[in-house]
């Protein structure tokens, strides 16, 4: 029987033709166009992208562009194993479930998650210029706890002591 790690999203990609992102780029003077903020970035949200907050008479969350953030709040269980906090590049060539999987399997073989991460660039990476998997990839990998703590806590535990 096989174990499946089930993906669980805890953002939602805030792209510009969302309703309450479209709105606030429109108040703030900018335009959409073929799905990017002023024909240029295809998100509505970043932490840099300077070039998109220059008006002064709006405070950081009205901007065109805004790194003002959507907070998420969930209760982790017993059998979270790890969570993934990634940029664009990463989500444009893999979906949740599919990056949930990749990890998962490259858990099994591979203890250094700066490693795993590699192994997810790789994969992301286009073989050409252009297209999917050009785009910036930045990712962070948290694991939650040890896949082996389960044998260590049997050894952890105090064992009584012979008395005489």
């Amino acid at each position: 029987m096989k174990l499946y790690s089930l993906a669980h999203n805890l953002s939602k990609d805030h792209k510009p033709d969302l309703e309450l992102e479209k709105d606030r780029i429109l108040k703030a003077g900018g335009f959409i166009q073929v799905g990017r903020v002023n024909g240029s970035l295809n998100l509505a949200r970043a932490i840099g992208d300077m070039e998109f907050k220059q008006n002064k008479y709006l405070p950081a969350e009205k901007q065109v562009v805004t790194a003002d953030p959507d907070v998420t709040s969930v209760e982790l269980c017993d059998d979270d194993e790890f969570l993934v906090i990634a940029c664009d590049g990463i989500w444009d060539c893999m979906s949740s479930q599919q990056l949930v999987d990749y990890i998962h399997g490259q858990l099994k073989t591979e203890d250094k998650l700066s490693a795993v991460c590699e192994k997810v660039f790789d994969r992301c990476l286009a073989p050409t210029a252009g297209g999917e998997g050009c785009d910036n990839m930045t990712m962070i990998l948290i694991q939650l706890k040890n896949p082996s703590t389960s044998d260590a806590s049997a050894i952890d535990q105090p064992q009584p002591s012979a008395q005489p």
